[in-house]
């Protein structure tokens, strides 16, 4: 069920395994830019992480709405860390997300400030992020391309299952979103050999490596102007035979130029039980209805 509604650019986001008492996310983001240059984020202090191990993104309306180089601050240096992430509230909707850009403009200048003739050369905005003890994941996304030539975008998000799932069990997948051009096209495609944009990932070592799920979603997609990208979803019965203490959410895609793209994705995994447990419940159901039975008939 769907659930929520950068230069060759890279972008990652990974969270490496903490305790299962006492989730630890942290989380990264890296931009590798066609020219070689490489933008490395720490997004660790962008979440937060409730007593039931569940974390979500902070708001930054609670923040001094801007955040550089790991850290909330009052104002950006943009001589020692050029780029940074502001809190931005949509005028539409009043809804707000964190909007992070290079430091270089489409012109290869490097102002403090940009306009629509000139943007920021990559820009990337973060609306949604959080992560279940159930255990599923979701996150939204806009990715822009203000270049003449084809960006590339990874995105990933994972977290430490609990409890564990070391059963039969199904797993679901979905991706959805919006596509938009200034050109008068927009072209999405999963990246290189991938035959969907995202994948869904499991691991029994804490994500040291990973198994395909087996639903992954997110095929390419061609318009002439502005158009909806999905729902795109799929079910399936997952891989058993393992523990799995570690799921991963992981969106690779490419734009044409002058594209951009809004994407929102959901996974989760849910244990089947086993057949005793079944036949426990069933007759477990069963005496319930023979003593509301004979409770009935000791009435009458």
């Amino acid at each position: 069920m769907f659930r929520k509604l950068i230069s060759v650019a890279v972008a990652t986001l990974a969270f490496p395994a903490g305790s299962v008492l006492a989730a630890n996310p942290v989380a990264m983001l890296t931009i590798e830019q066609s020219d070689g240059r490489t933008w490395q984020e720490n997004l660790t202090g962008l979440l937060v992480v409730d007593a039931q191990n569940n974390f979500s993104m902070v708001q930054g309306s609670n923040t001094t709405g801007l955040f550089q180089n790991g850290q909330f601050v009052n104002t950006v240096d943009t001589a020692v860390h050029p780029d940074y992430w502001q809190w931005t509230t949509d005028a539409g909707t009043g809804a707000g997300y964190w909007n992070w850009h290079t430091a270089e403009t489409v012109s290869g200048a490097k102002p403090a400030s940009t306009h629509a003739g000139d943007p920021w050369m990559a820009g990337l905005n973060l609306h949604n992020l959080g992560g279940h003890g159930d255990p599923d994941l979701t996150y939204a996304i806009s990715a822009v391309n203000n270049n003449t030539y084809t960006q590339t975008y990874t995105f990933a998000v994972g977290e430490v299952i609990a409890p564990t799932v070391n059963s039969a069990n199904i797993v679901h997948a979905d991706i959805a979103g919006a596509l938009t051009t200034r050109d008068g096209s927009v072209v999405i495609s999963p990246f290189g050999t991938n035959a969907a944009i995202q994948q869904f990932q499991l691991s029994a070592d804490f994500g040291t490596s990973f198994v395909n799920a087996g639903v992954d979603v997110g095929p390419q997609v061609s318009a002439g102007s502005t158009a909806a990208y999905g729902i795109f979803a799929a079910d399936a019965a997952g891989p058993t035979g393992q523990t799995w203490n570690y799921i991963q959410i992981l969106s690779k895609f490419t734009l044409t130029a002058g594209d951009s793209a809004s994407l929102v994705g959901y996974a989760s995994i849910t244990p089947v039980p086993e057949p005793e447990a079944y036949a426990m419940m069933l007759s477990g159901l069963g005496l319930i209805g023979f003593m509301l039975r004979r409770r009935k008939h000791a009435h009458a």
